[in-house]
């Protein structure tokens, strides 16, 4: 997924994307370690255009994932649907990216990427924008019941005959406690 500086100066570039979450290095970890499984591939169609000194990259990207709920463990596929608006600065030698030298913003307030050289690696920064995309607390549903705490069971399918557990003696005196205002 590389953009081509000079041949984008000329026209916009369509860039389609089909790509297997196996090819990005961070999402393949969060696969292998069972945070998430991608159900399919990583679709979709961005455009690159030039426009003076920055480079922007803008279109729709979309996935399906599953991943547990996060109090029954129970699986939970939701599809993803992931605007991406990356814009890039050309770094100057000294490192700063060419942005006009008045202005009273940073390119990193800006929100500019800065690239050097005559390509643009998108890999790295789409990998981003789906980490960013995905859930963070995942429910199958609002009303979840989670696990029994002490025999595990599943209370959103079975209601279990357990004791509530019991805190421990040094804490117990804490159970009722309320701050006073």
């Amino acid at each position: 997924m590389l953009i081509q500086i000079d041949k984008l100066k000329r026209r916009p570039r369509q860039i389609v994307i089909d790509e297997e979450a196996a090819d990005f290095a961070v999402l393949h970890e969060l696969v292998e370690e069972g945070t998430v499984f991608f159900n399919d591939k990583i679709n979709g169609t961005l455009e690159a255009t030039w426009a003076g000194d920055i480079i922007e990259v803008c279109g729709r990207l979309t996935t399906t994932v599953t991943s547990s709920c996060g109090r029954c463990l129970m699986p939970v596929t939701e599809q993803l649907a992931i605007s991406v608006l990356l814009s890039y600065a050309g770094r100057e030698e000294e490192g700063e990216c060419a942005v006009a030298e008045d202005s009273e913003l940073t390119d990193l307030e800006l929100g500019l990427i800065p690239y050097s050289g005559q390509e643009i690696d998108l890999r790295p920064d789409l990998e981003q924008e789906i980490i960013m995309a995905l859930p963070q607390q995942v429910l199958c549903e609002e009303a979840c019941k989670g696990l029994c705490p002490v025999c595990g069971g599943n209370l959103n399918q079975e209601s279990c005959e357990c004791a509530p557990p019991v805190f421990h003696a040094g804490l117990e005196a804490l159970r009722n406690f309320k701050a006073k205002k």
